[in-house]
């Protein structure tokens, strides 16, 4: 295999730790098998790794982040609300809060903070209908 980075025409295969840091949290991967170029030192994982460093970039994520879409789900469910309600008090379609809650999007910004609004004082969601 030829690096994709550097042209270089051998890639050797390695099996290495990485480690994933964000937010001043670490985690480190054990036996990560790929393809790496001794020149420049460009990778490329086995199918079996790329899927453990996804899986592990999305659980670090949210350890750091926490999990919106579950306080999502959470926050609506406490208000009483399906999907549909809580999307139109929001001006927005179903499908998005649908996609927050099973995590394949994250909410803009503004929206979380609104929905952590509407839990401390839920009585505000009256007011977002008049507005």
């Amino acid at each position: 295999m030829k690096c994709p980075a550097c042209g270089h025409a051998e890639m050797a295969s390695k099996i290495l730790d990485e480690t994933l840091s964000y937010g001043g949290q670490s985690l480190t991967l054990h036996g990560m098998r790929g393809e790496f170029c001794p020149v420049c030192g460009e990778g490329i994982w086995d199918a079996e790794s790329y899927r453990r460093y996804a899986e592990a970039q999305t659980a670090l994520l949210r350890s750091v982040k926490g999990d919106v879409g579950g306080a999502s789900r959470r926050i609506r469910k406490g208000l009483n609300l399906t999907q549909s309600q809580l999307a139109g008090a929001f001006g927005v379609g179903k499908a998005a809060f649908s996609r927050y809650e099973r995590g394949e999007t994250r909410p803009p910004a503004p929206v979380v903070k609104l929905l952590k609004l509407l839990e401390r004082h839920p009585d505000l969601l009256k007011e977002m209908d008049s507005v």
